[in-house]
């Protein structure tokens, strides 16, 4: 047979009536199977569903509870970190204010806190050393009060 026959004859067939009879049954059985899967994939859903979203609440709870107790730990972290560095900053702060204003009084000619401190310390010594010589009774203090 020769190659143009051929190409006619199958050109023939796929033309022919029964040729396409078999592509749209095939068509209609492929269309069919593809409704019957959705309408068992929409049962096979209604009957597990519930089962299914029962679970995936179970899941969630679970999830929930592990990553809050994650967030609550991760928040107290940072909290810390957080006065730790405010803390530090405050300081700092207290400190230059502290010096600036110790040289602005130095520079008024007013005694600062530590020298008033030895200040008291030494007039409690002295005081301390008046009320030894005066409970004596030594001659000294009473010359030196006369």
């Amino acid at each position: 047979m020769s190659d143009r026959k051929q190409s006619k004859e199958v050109q023939d067939k796929s033309h022919s009536p029964k040729g396409s009879g078999d592509g749209a049954l095939d068509l209609r059985k492929y269309t069919h199977q593809i409704w019957l899967a959705g309408l068992g994939a929409f049962a096979r859903a209604e009957e597990e569903g519930s089962k299914l979203f029962d679970t995936l609440v179970d899941v969630g709870k679970d999830l929930e509870s592990k990553t809050r107790d994650i967030s609550e730990t991760r928040v107290e972290e940072i909290k810390e970190r957080v006065r730790s560095r405010t803390g530090e900053t405050m300081g700092k702060m207290e400190k230059a204010f502290d010096e600036r204003l110790n040289k602005a009084l130095s520079k008024l000619g007013i005694p600062n806190k530590r020298e008033v401190e030895a200040l008291q310390k030494r007039v409690q010594e002295l005081t301390a050393a008046l009320d030894e010589r005066s409970s004596s009774g030594t001659p000294e203090g009473d010359k030196k009060g006369k």
